[in-house]
């Protein structure tokens, strides 16, 4: 049986992961056809932040990064911006909530120019913390939120979303904040509350883990999955990795707790849906 894998959530590394080469061909050779592409925090790259501009170091990595896969011959889609945890580190740090807030949001606009040169497909992630953080870090990331998805309406583009996993009451949150945005992709969703998230305008994507695909598949197949794989050395075990996708699908079709057809909507129609031709 071959199946072809869209990883809708993915990090690569080029300064400190395995390599762009290497890992196209594992996951070329698993089946893998598309990634999402996100940027890593800052200091996974070792670049550090004093300015919004120093965020065009990572976004230039990233963008360099997607060019190689296209070269290996992968489909990507590129996701630009902060993760929350730089906000709530900054804020950890002592810099104002306001300054901090101003600099990310500068840091989003300049994602933003890449969305509208047809660069980058979309801006994230974005969201707050998913451990517990003080109060102020969490209103300053909810307003980093609503100002980015303001951003995306006028972009119409892509939203990656980045928050706690807190069942309804996060999907009851965000469906008030996203304004009608068509495109906006919780990353991370619990798949047991996968439908839920769809019907308040919302697009799953589940871990590629099997409890978690069988609890999305009870209530239907549109969502996507990712790996969210890190790509650190020091952490091999931390995610799922891209090319073990494609055998947890196959052994799930032959345990009869999905079909191909199944497979195939939610790991290339659905991709498709969300970032038509990349």
């Amino acid at each position: 049986m071959t199946l072809r894998v869209g990883d809708n959530h993915c990090h690569l590394n080029p300064v400190r992961g395995m390599g762009v080469k290497a890992f196209a061909k594992r996951f070329r050779e698993s089946g893998g056809w598309f990634v999402g592409l996100v940027n890593l925090t800052s200091w996974s790259y070792g670049v550090n932040i004093g300015g919004a501009s120093d965020y065009e170091r990572v976004y230039r990595l990233t963008l360099h990064t997607a060019r190689e896969l296209r070269r290996e011959g992968i489909k990507v889609a590129v996701i630009l911006g902060p993760h929350p945890a730089e906000l709530a580190r900054l804020i950890e740090r002592g810099v104002k909530a306001r300054r901090a807030v101003n600099l990310i949001l500068n840091a989003y606009r300049i994602a933003a120019r890449y969305v509208e040169l047809g660069e980058a497909h979309g801006l994230g992630e974005v969201g707050r913390p998913h451990w517990r953080a003080p109060r102020v870090v969490v209103e300053a990331c909810n307003e980093v939120l609503d100002r980015v998805i303001d951003m995306a309406l006028e972009l119409d583009c892509v939203v990656h979303l980045h928050v706690e996993r807190e069942g309804l009451k996060t999907i009851a949150d965000l469906s008030t904040r996203i304004k009608g945005l068509k495109r906006v992709v919780l990353h991370h969703a619990e798949g047991a509350y996968s439908r839920e998230a769809f019907e308040r305008g919302l697009i799953p994507s589940v871990p590629a883990k099997e409890g978690e695909l069988r609890a999305a598949l009870r209530g239907g197949r549109h969502f996507v999955v990712e790996s969210d794989f890190l790509d650190d050395p020091e952490r091999p075990g931390a995610v799922v990795a891209p090319w073990s996708i494609a055998r947890l699908f196959k052994r799930m079709i032959r345990r009869g707790l999905l079909s191909e057809e199944d497979a195939q909507a939610i790991l290339i129609e659905n991709i498709e849906r969300i970032y038509g031709q990349v």
